[in-house]
């Protein structure tokens, strides 16, 4: 996403504040911009930092409505920040939350059938003693069909534990994000 992108996509969505406010909201990020394209960065590096514009925006103007609320707490500015955090919030619950149950509901789904695959594994590789057999080649394919069994359960399972972890840390960046916007909004009420 190129710099005017990004600043023309922020003003459109941080439509509704008072345009003075918009002005050096944006500003503040056209600053980034040349600071980081002094720095030798790229615009889409930068806007890539940056994050996306139109989350950025919700949290700004939930962020401005809080402010508004705590300088004047009066029912247009208890609204508005009603409105910004509900907002904020909604977007959490209406993608996020069916997202996760899919993958908690993908999660125990795969971790069943590797557990199964790793069971029949064992129990084809049990045979591996018995000695009736043993040399003959139904119970050579059954050992080598016991083994990749058990193979494909315990590479699965590492698979599936990796992108738990990956899916873990995405969350606990969204959590650290929504807690800085909290703590924002805590400073600017303590100083207002």
């Amino acid at each position: 996403m190129s710099r005017l992108e990004f600043l023309d996509t922020l003003r459109r969505r941080l439509a509704g504040l008072p345009p003075a406010e918009i002005d050096d909201l944006v500003a503040d990020y056209a600053t980034h911009f040349a600071d980081g394209m002094a720095a030798g960065r790229s615009e889409a590096e930068i806007a890539q930092a940056l994050g996306d514009p139109i989350r950025l925006a919700r949290e700004l103007r939930a962020e401005a409505g809080f402010r508004r609320w705590e300088s004047e707490r009066t029912p247009a500015s208890f609204f508005a920040v009603l409105f910004g955090f509900v907002a904020l919030i909604a977007v959490d619950f209406v993608f996020l939350l069916p997202l996760l149950g899919g993958l908690v509901l993908f999660t125990l789904i795969a971790a069943i059938v590797l557990l199964a695959l790793c069971i029949a594994g064992v129990v084809l590789l049990a045979r591996l003693f018995s000695w009736d057999g043993l040399f003959a080649f139904h119970s050579l394919v059954r050992k080598l069909s016991g083994l990749g069994l058990l193979g494909v359960g315990i590479g699965g399972g590492a698979l599936l534990l990796l992108m738990i972890d990956y899916v873990v840390r995405l969350l606990g960046k969204f959590a650290r994000l929504h807690y800085t916007l909290l703590n924002q909004a805590d400073a600017g009420g303590a100083h207002g």
